[in-house]
């Protein structure tokens, strides 16, 4: 069937600065204490971390670049990830794609790069993230000593697939093993699952699923069943949902916190938000750690139910949830906060509201005008003014822009309730 269905962000530093700094001079002695002896200066900052530092703050974008490419001599340059995502990312912020282009493209011919298909995929990885699917297409196919497999085959679809540009997924996955002489692998397979799903192809995306299912080297795992689950949940299709679900069941394949996401979700929209609450439970009793995508489905399916107390319980929850990596709390985001805070408005739960909002605008998140108003107006009535007159004044730091003059307008007849109250 593949076949077949493929034919079809450290304050800002000053710009001129020492390559390493003054030595901090010693604190004067008792005139009683011997003379100190001599002692070696601090060390000086690691010239890697001392450029991150550099391109982090700096606000000019060929001084951005100027900067990365003057520093190719590093040691343990080209391997340091970070470095050279920091670098991308800020110079996709800037939009300056041109300027990806110039940091990146030398490193295809550059003899002193690594000649590594690793390295091939993480400059094929980089020009994804910038959202030049094209660069990285060209970065595949230039006349490079780098070797290519389903490893950077992969990444190249997935550049496609970020890009939304389903047909070229499958036009590449169809000509990788007549022209590139690659033999997708399971990896790519997974890909190509994904742009279809994405593209409303399901029945193909199921097709190709089943072929999968008949080679060895092939067999799906739960990436791949996940990645039907989305698209079937997407398109409310709860036939073919509850199928996909019975066989990674049949299949022996453990779920994780995707396969519970999409269940709990499930749950969700269809106003059951009490039963995905105990799939959470289900979920932490088989060491699956939820994340944030789970705990914002659970707290919009409570507030759609219009049930503000059960949503306020799942974010007390998420505060304590133990993580992956042992730490605990999930942090929430602006959605959580948004949704949360609305719902606790529209019930009157003017106390609870006010504790959510703190912790929003600590993070410099500015709720929706409406939401802060109805917050601040339900205060002002419960004879909370100073509590009013303090989130006004948190808004009024984190309002920024266009939306300045905007709040300005909605603060003017907040303040002329507030005298209407004290009169």
């Amino acid at each position: 069937m593949a076949a077949t269905l493929l034919r079809k962000t450290t304050p800002k530093l000053p710009r001129v600065l020492h390559r390493f700094p003054f030595s901090a001079l010693p604190e004067p002695l008792p005139s009683s204490s011997p003379s100190p002896s001599p002692s070696s200066p601090p060390p000086a900052p690691k010239p890697i971390h001392h450029l991150k530092t550099l391109i982090r703050s700096e606000p000019d974008p060929d001084q951005i670049t100027s900067l990365f490419l003057s520093s190719t001599h590093l040691p343990r340059f080209h391997s340091n990830r970070p470095l050279f995502s920091l670098a991308v990312a800020k110079l996709s912020r800037l939009r300056r794609p041109d300027l990806v282009r110039s940091l990146l493209d030398p490193f295809l011919s550059d003899p002193n790069s690594p000649k590594s298909e690793g390295f091939l995929t993480r400059l094929i990885s980089l020009y994804s993230s910038a959202s030049l699917p094209d660069a990285a297409l060209e970065a595949f196919l230039s006349p490079s000593p780098h070797p290519r497999s389903d490893v950077s085959l992969s990444a190249l679809l997935a550049a496609f697939l970020r890009s939304r540009r389903f047909d070229e997924v499958k036009s590449i996955f169809n000509r990788a093993a007549d022209e590139f002489k690659i033999d997708p692998g399971l990896v790519s397979h997974n890909v190509l699952l994904n742009a279809l799903c994405e593209n409303g192809e399901l029945g193909d995306a199921r097709k190709l699923l089943g072929e999968m299912s008949g080679r060895e080297e092939l067999k799906p795992n739960i990436v791949s069943y996940n990645t039907l689950l989305t698209g079937y949940l997407r398109t409310k299709d709860d036939e073919g949902f509850d199928e996909i679900l019975k066989e990674i069941i049949s299949r022996g394949l453990e779920p994780n916190v995707v396969t519970f996401n999409c269940r709990i979700t499930r749950f969700c929209a269809k106003g059951e938000s009490f039963k995905a609450e105990e799939l959470l439970d289900v979920m932490v009793s088989k060491g699956v750690h939820p994340n944030l995508a789970t705990f914002n489905a659970l707290i919009d399916g409570f507030c759609k139910e219009g049930d503000a107390a059960a949503a306020l319980r799942a974010f007390k929850r998420m505060k304590v949830m133990k993580r992956m990596n042992g730490s605990e709390g999930v942090e929430p985001n602006a959605d959580t906060y948004i949704t949360l805070m609305r719902s606790l408005v529209e019930k009157g739960g003017f106390g609870e509201a006010l504790w959510v909002s703190k912790e929003c605008l600590a993070k410099k998140v500015a709720p929706p005008f409406e939401v802060v108003k109805g917050l601040v107006d339900g205060l002002v009535k419960e004879s909370k003014v100073d509590e009013a007159k303090a989130v006004v004044a948190k808004m009024r730091m984190v309002v920024k822009g266009d939306a300045v003059d905007a709040w300005y307008k909605v603060e003017g007849e907040l303040a002329l309730k507030e005298e209407e109250t004290a009169s």
